[in-house]
């Protein structure tokens, strides 16, 4: 009876522990813009990074739909300025040198939340599906080195409305 009573408070133990480390899903820290016509994309993700690291992540932007990325970091409170992201998408260019054409791929930032004015935002919209990447970077915050924090991305998408003639 006694080792059931300790096997039931290690499991007890160890399965807190596994729900408290788990970071929180995105749209329950930042709420997506319902009322605006927004709602969460299924390619949101959270996970735990440590202060200077980098993440990078896939993303694909479907044609005719507008979407906007938002990003923050916390472990009890959240905030977007320990946390920067970058919209990136790579372009491959055609160059004919000396009668030979040859392929060459270079990233292109779309955006860049470092360099953005106050209240710019991360929106895009594609004519043609597309493959994007969100670098993410956990910026050095007054935190031990061994503690990680919850990054948190938020991909929002609506129904672009198409303008011009029909």
């Amino acid at each position: 009876m006694i080792k059931l009573i300790h096997i039931l408070i290690i499991s007890a133990t160890l399965w807190g522990g596994y729900l408290f480390s788990q970071c929180q899903r995105p749209s329950q820290v930042i709420s997506p813009d319902y009322k605006d016509g927004w709602g969460e994309n299924s390619q949101s993700k959270s996970g735990h990074l440590r202060p200077g690291d980098h993440y990078e992540m896939r993303f694909i932007a479907q044609a005719g739909i507008k979407y906007r990325i938002k990003a923050t970091a916390g472990s009890n409170e959240f905030s977007e300025d320990n946390i920067s992201f970058q919209l990136v998408v790579k372009e491959v260019n055609h160059i004919e040198k000396d009668g030979k054409v040859t392929y060459k791929s270079s990233e292109v930032i779309l955006y860049d939340s470092e360099l953005a004015g106050e209240g710019e935002e991360a929106i895009i919209l594609t004519s043609k599906a597309q493959s994007l990447s969100i670098k993410v970077k956990i910026d050095d915050v007054n935190v031990p080195a061994f503690t990680t924090l919850c990054a948190i991305v938020l991909i929002e998408a609506k129904k672009a409305k198409i303008e011009g003639l029909k």
